[in-house]
């Protein structure tokens, strides 16, 4: 099925990126030089909407500008995310991952949902605009959830 996933940091998006036609739209490839157009959510979008119209299940970064740019795409879409009371295990998960990887993109992830983690997981339950899926416990398969939403939603995957 034909998607747009709009996922918050550390769920996975990398990891089932390329599997059973899932694929990672990286926001951090639109900065240049150090430097991130002012209107690249827009670009953002339309290559998430022209993927999916194209059969791809296409995950996103959850910033706000990017669910405002979809909110009224036609395009199925939903936004996973971990549960309110995952809070100091996803924030070790995304300490762990910096640790491993030293990459910057991974060390924001890591600090921003330490200062931001409710506030951040809050908006992201609070937008009505899009379905939900509430990642409640580690480990979790995210084929497995993503597949079973859809199924329950749409009848069919």
């Amino acid at each position: 099925m034909e998607m747009i996933i709009i996922g918050y940091q550390g769920i996975g998006k990398s990891t089932l990126g390329g599997d059973f036609g899932y694929i990672d739209l990286e926001s951090s490839s639109f900065w240049i030089d150090g430097k991130r157009a002012d209107d690249w959510y827009k670009i953002y979008g339309n290559i998430a909407e022209h993927l999916s119209m194209q059969g791809y299940k296409v995950f996103l970064s959850s910033h706000a500008v990017i669910r405002e740019r979809l909110k009224d795409s036609e395009e199925k879409k939903v936004i996973v995310c971990p549960s309110l009371e995952l809070k100091n295990e996803w924030i070790k998960r995304l300490m762990d991952r910096y640790k491993d990887t030293g990459k910057e993109k991974d060390y924001k992830a890591w600090k921003n949902a330490e200062d931001r983690y409710t506030e951040n997981i809050g908006e992201l339950l609070a937008d009505e605009r899009y379905g939900h899926i509430v990642i409640r416990e580690i480990p979790y398969n995210l084929h497995d959830i993503i597949h079973e939403w859809c199924y329950d939603n749409y009848g069919y995957f």
